[in-house]
């Protein structure tokens, strides 16, 4: 008799760095399972290949292809599970294509999911709303069952914590993960020890990698004793700290991603962002100095933004060391405060959520301009940003900083520099050229074809050895605050078992 054959299929929108959910949820699966792991953007799906269960990730912009893929599986009778923060907001919607609906974290639902199906696929069944596990206890994710190489070798995910303590009006964090915890120094070093030889830099794909200071520092100084570059997402107070920053300089940081959002303080006040637009030229610079790249994202179509927004924020960013931007209009997503408070004013353009794909797709209708103007707005904002001359100028800073991670030989710096410097022009004129547009959506339509020897295999399953016993660090206190970051507070929140207590700073 063949074994039980488990499908998680993520649906990505864009070519985008991977996540390790399924990855995480394929850790604590039972060994009665054969687990593969399809991304429909990098692989083809084997469709008609017998499956008992399926479990499919997608967020809001694809959340329509994933229902439609769940209803044609569940025609063919194979049990159905979505996760993800789009069914995570609207569980109800959710079950309307699947069998289940996984809210929030996963892990200890997808334990009792499977429990439940090997005692009977009937019983998998409804919303399943759980504990989030205990960190210091999950495996590392089964990146062994990832096509991780045809993501590149500079972006290999890592993960050293969950959820982010800010609010922020537009971001749907809060819902989906309980509260900001770390994993212990021990697994992240696992996560990294186990990567494939071809990997030459990590990612990590936390929302806000340095929020707990201690477990940066303790972090950081692991790190270093690894020798491998990587970069993280990190809120910009944290690189107010010149100290900080050259601990994770000195620990390979090579590029630090913040969201900045607006040059508009109104803005950030009103979506409670807890940010000074005045502090950020300090940071960006601090970052610069210290040898990391700054990259900064950037939002608009909030009620403050006017028609000179765009100008403005353009006159900034050439005022910066600002290395790399990434623009989009406000995406409302379900169940964040933004998107209840569109929906109630009448301002949501579309609920079509294939269109919830930001960049230049304006689905609120803004207050102080038109959603003609938003969007001609923002092409121009990005195609002035990564215009030649500018990019040029870029390039010959960052070059003329030594102080720059090299992922590679030093004689390779300028080259890379340059490839790098190029591939984000041509990537963000794609993104915002109309012409060019329809061409990069064809890109993705054809892109997991080009592995061609996917077909010749005909199926998402592969015979790998298994993976590493792991053995759970010892339990310990984990950072966890649902009031968002203090830099000022005499104590901060930890979690000893579940049970919440304040303990002293040191």
């Amino acid at each position: 008799m063949r074994r039980l054959r488990l499908k998680l299929i993520t649906l990505p929108w864009e070519l985008e760095v991977p996540t390790l959910s399924l990855a995480s949820l394929a850790a604590v699966t039972p060994s009665t399972f054969d687990i593969a792991i399809v991304d429909v953007l990098r692989e083809q799906l084997f469709f008609d290949e017998p499956t008992d269960l399926v479990g499919i990730s997608a967020s809001t912009p694809t959340i329509k292809a994933a229902y439609a893929l769940a209803d044609l599986y569940r025609a063919r009778g194979v049990p159905v599970v979505i996760g993800g923060h789009h069914v995570t907001a609207l569980p109800e919607e959710g079950l309307e294509h699947a069998d289940a609906v996984v809210c929030g974290e996963g892990e200890t639902s997808w334990v009792r999911i499977c429990d439940d199906f090997l005692v009977s696929p009937e019983k998998v069944q409804g919303i399943y709303r759980d504990e989030a596990p205990d960190l210091s206890t999950l495996p590392p994710p089964r990146t062994d069952l990832m096509r991780s190489e045809r993501y590149g070798a500079f972006t290999y995910p890592i993960v050293a914590s969950r959820g982010c303590p800010e609010a922020c009006g537009f971001c749907f964090a809060k819902r989906m993960t309980r509260g900001y915890r770390t994993y212990p120094i021990a697994h992240v070093l696992e996560q990294i020890r186990r990567r494939p030889s071809w990997v030459r830099a990590l990612y990590f794909v936390d929302d806000n990698l340095p929020a707990d200071p201690d477990h940066a520092r303790e972090l950081f100084a692991a790190l270093k004793k690894e020798k491998v570059p990587f970069g993280m997402q990190a809120r910009h107070e944290f690189s107010r700290d010149s100290n900080a920053l050259r601990d994770a300089h000195d620990a390979g940081c090579a590029l630090i991603s913040s969201g900045y959002e607006s040059v508009n303080q109104p803005s950030l006040d009103r979506q409670g962002k807890r940010a000074e637009a005045g502090d950020y030229r300090e940071v960006i610079s601090e970052i610069f100095k210290a040898g990391i790249i700054p990259s900064g994202n950037w939002m608009f179509g909030f009620d403050q933004d006017t028609p000179d927004t765009f100008a403005r924020t353009l006159a900034f960013l050439d005022e910066t060391d600002l290395l790399h931007s990434s623009f989009t209009t406000e995406i409302p997503f379900p169940g964040t405060a933004a998107w209840r408070k569109y929906k109630l004013e009448g301002r949501l353009l579309t609920e079509d959520y294939d269109e919830y794909v930001g960049k230049d797709h304006v689905v609120v209708r803004p207050q102080q301009m038109t959603p003609n103007e938003l969007q001609e707005g923002i092409r121009w904002l990005a195609r002035n940003f990564y215009s030649v001359p500018r990019a040029a100028k870029r390039l010959a800073k960052a070059f003329a900083n030594p102080r720059l991670h090299t992922l590679g030989p030093a004689i390779l710096k300028g080259p890379a520099l340059a490839g790098l410097n190029a591939f984000q022009v041509w990537q963000w004129h794609y993104r915002m050229f109309p012409p060019l547009q329809s061409f990069y959506q064809w890109t993705l339509k054809v892109y997991r074809h080009r592995y061609l020897f996917d077909r010749v295999r005909g199926t998402n399953f592969r015979e790998l050895p298994e993976p590493p016993a792991w053995k759970p660090a010892a339990p310990g206190p984990s950072f966890f605050t649902a009031q968002g970051y203090q830099p000022s507070r005499a104590q901060r929140l930890v979690v000893h078992h579940g049970n919440v207590a304040a303990a002293p700073r040191p």
